[in-house]
């Protein structure tokens, strides 16, 4: 775990930031050579990133907030310090996605397509950023003995409850999935049935690993009961992607072979 890699004069840049940054860079690469080959305009995704990044943070920021008031209530002026660690995912995704959607609608661009190429660049990049969390030590997971289980030992990272104690890192199962899952969809991009089979394929196949790596997770999670089951709210957010996804994938489908 590296939270403060480089030190300039008395600033730092720690570890999470950086992944996150190169997440960024990433993500907005992947979409926008996703773009120019479908005979997209140059840049036109670098533009697009810079007002749905700062959504997708503002989202993702303000959910990880509210799930965790206790503390921010009283440390008022560390809520705007994502860059520490803190961000959660869904949040991100609303905000961003609402933002993204409203751009393509206003440059008048093919909202599903872009969606597709959308859900390919934010799957990378959210792959990097789990890799910074885990170099925060904030998403971590629950005690395990396992000869794969990490032991997070600086006394700076956000892992405070569970130092020197051997836990599931489930930060790395998120990235390798990431990882798997963007190449699965820059393969399937070629080789869409229909605009928006990517978007909703990412979102029914993400929600479900998301769902199971949940049982993992050891950081509070916040959660409620409805209709006798008690699931974390992370949990409850996956199932709504699921139902989304599947959702979108059934009408789109139907769509187009009507259309066919």
């Amino acid at each position: 775990m590296l939270p403060d890699p480089i030190s300039i004069g008395p600033v730092s840049l720690h570890m999470y930031g950086v992944l996150l940054a190169l997440g960024v860079l990433a993500g907005v690469t992947l979409a926008e050579w996703l773009h120019r080959k479908e005979g997209g305009k140059p840049g036109r995704m670098v533009d697009l990133a810079v007002f749905v990044v700062l959504a997708g943070l503002v989202g993702a920021r303000i959910i990880f907030v509210l799930v965790n008031w206790d503390y921010y209530v009283n440390a008022p002026l560390e809520i705007p310090m994502f860059w520490q660690g803190g961000l959660v995912f869904f949040g991100g995704l609303a905000g961003g996605g609402a933002v993204f959607i409203l751009a393509a609608r206003h440059f008048g661009l093919p909202v599903m397509g872009m969606m597709d190429i959308g859900a390919a660049g934010v799957c990378l990049g959210h792959a990097f950023g789990r890799l910074g969390c885990f170099s925060a030590g904030c998403c971590y997971g629950k005690p395990a003995d396992l000869p794969w289980a990490v032991t997070f030992t600086d006394p700076h990272c956000l892992a405070v409850e569970i130092l020197n104690i051997p836990v599931h890192p489930t930060q790395l199962y998120s990235s390798f999935f990431l990882f798997a899952l963007a190449a699965f969809l820059v393969c399937l991009h070629p080789r869409r049935s229909f605009p928006g089979q990517m978007a909703a394929a990412y979102l029914i196949l993400y929600g479900l690993f998301r769902f199971g790596v949940e049982f993992f997770r050891g950081d509070p999670r916040g959660g409620f009961s409805l209709l006798g089951a008690t699931l974390s709210i992370g949990q409850w957010m996956s199932l709504a992607a699921v139902a989304a996804g599947a959702a979108l994938y059934l009408f789109l489908g139907q769509r187009s072979a009507s259309r066919s």
